[in-house]
């Protein structure tokens, strides 16, 4: 069984009575799902993943204002739930200092992620949000929604990135998967400087994947995830997962230039499909320039490469 739907089952069985028998007045201020850390708020998790911080379980996000009056009685009727259920459990914690689950303040679980519990409202706030938190704070399901705090955040955060923002992401991205991978690795591999062969071929292989993340129009997750979540994606997960893998088994030579020049072509082809540009040349670090120039905010254009 997979652990989202372990989590809904014990929430429709469980968790949903016990808290409309003993929480009746306080139920329409609360969210019911699973979201954030864990592999089954992805639907990434397997028999490996059961080790730890895996089990019957579900979230529950509340307003700050009733976390501080009721959140030791609301946390008691939870911790007395039963922790086995359907031949799971109980939880084994790796660390009891992150709370996954049970009586969550929606503001401090945001906070927590995202340095604020505020919607982002221009491109300045969108900066300051690091992709990986997007990505937990986006990921799982609601199972009820309840005051509307937790959900109006999480739709806000759905929306994906600002236009302007976006483009600057992909060019960034362009221009360091060329450098690492149609540049530097070529005149490492020259050098027989076999370390730094290793390091540029592995900062293409996160550039190329965080690209096809943006092609997709979807927020990449923690490093841990994200091979997992590249082979699901729908535009070029398939073959570029293919792509990389040919990169990581050939060791020197003509062809590992031949594969990364074969992945950016596949880059390539898609940043035309999508309109963003024409076929000029092949090689990524121009494309990344010209999609620059598409940014109308001009204080993006140029720098800031480093931190989107």
């Amino acid at each position: 069984m997979k652990g989202m739907e372990l989590s809904r089952r014990y929430y429709d069985e469980v968790v949903s009575p016990a808290f409309e028998r003993l929480a009746a007045e306080e139920l329409d201020l609360m969210t019911f799902g699973l979201s954030g850390p864990g592999s089954e708020c992805y639907g990434y998790d397997d028999k490996l993943s059961r080790d730890h911080d895996w089990g019957p379980r579900v979230c529950i996000w509340i307003p700050e204002e009733l976390y501080r009056q009721k959140s030791d009685r609301l946390k008691e009727i939870y911790k007395e739930l039963d922790n086995h259920f359907l031949g799971f459990g109980p939880i084994k914690r790796l660390d009891t200092r992150i709370q996954r689950d049970g009586i969550l303040s929606t503001s401090n679980y945001y906070k927590n992620f995202l340095g604020t519990d505020h919607p982002p409202e221009n491109l300045h706030d969108w900066l300051l949000l690091p992709e990986e938190s997007l990505s937990l704070c986006t990921n799982g399901e609601i199972f009820r929604e309840g005051s509307g705090l937790f959900c109006n955040m999480r739709q806000v955060l759905k929306t994906y990135f600002p236009s302007d923002l976006w483009l600057k992401k992909i060019s960034s991205r362009c221009k360091a998967a060329s450098q690492h991978g149609q540049y530097n690795l070529l005149r490492a591999d020259r050098r027989n400087d076999r370390l730094a062969v290793e390091h540029h071929k592995s900062r293409f292989i996160y550039e190329t994947v965080s690209l096809v993340f943006l092609l997709n129009r979807t927020y990449h997750p923690i490093d841990k995830w994200l091979f997992k979540g590249l082979g699901r994606l729908g535009i070029l997960g398939v073959d570029i997962t293919e792509d990389l893998r040919a990169i990581i088994a050939v060791k020197r030579g003509r062809e590992l230039y031949n594969r990364v020049d074969r992945c950016a072509e596949r880059l390539i082809d898609e940043l035309v499909r999508q309109g963003l540009l024409n076929h000029q040349g092949s090689f990524l670090y121009d494309y990344g320039m010209r999609i620059e120039q598409k940014i109308v905010d001009t204080s993006l254009r140029v720098g800031l490469d480093s931190i989107v």
